[in-house]
């Protein structure tokens, strides 16, 4: 026996997720290492910094050098737990975590465009941004795995639901 489907379900059925993906924390960290190994190495061809060294002690730049790695760890760790992006068959629902305000359901008859990019490095490791406009601003949520992939599944989900609202609006 066929069962109709429930039209008036108020919850949302689910069609894709995404998140910030670890590698999207490629450069920051590439970054940090490239400023970590010259401070711990500058003392061998840095004058300045090896008389600055001498000053205020090789520990004290030892201890700057390291202390910016557990700060680079949290920032890695929320984004990674906590962005998340959930497209539905009405809506995106966008959550950047408690630190952040949080931001209404996108709603896909609302969306006007969606565009991607990425910084170049950030295209070699396969991640990017994706970029939703609508009447009253944009939301861009960073760090997506395949950002093209995800913005036509959006703007699939987009069309498909305008397709319905108006067919019920006839």
């Amino acid at each position: 026996m066929a069962t109709k489907p429930h039209t008036d379900d108020p919850a949302h059925a689910d069609r894709a997720w995404a998140g910030y993906h670890p590698r999207a924390m490629a450069p920051a960290v590439v970054s940090v290492a490239a400023m970590s190994l010259l401070v711990w190495t500058g003392k061998w061809y840095l004058d300045e910094l090896s008389g600055l060294a001498d000053r205020v002690g090789a520990l004290a730049l030892f201890v700057i050098a390291w202390g910016v790695w557990p700060g680079l760890g949290a920032v890695f760790l929320y984004r990674t737990v906590t962005f998340t992006y959930r497209l539905t068959d009405r809506a995106v629902l966008i959550d950047f975590g408690l630190w952040y305000p949080p931001v209404p359901p996108v709603l896909l008859t609302e969306i006007q465009e969606v565009r991607t990019g990425a910084g170049w490095f950030s295209r070699l490791l396969g991640v990017g941004w994706v970029e939703l406009t609508i009447a009253t601003g944009t939301v861009r949520m960073t760090g997506v795995r395949h950002p093209e992939a995800f913005a036509e599944q959006i703007r699939a989900a987009a069309r498909q639901e305008t397709r319905v609202q108006k067919a019920s609006a006839e």
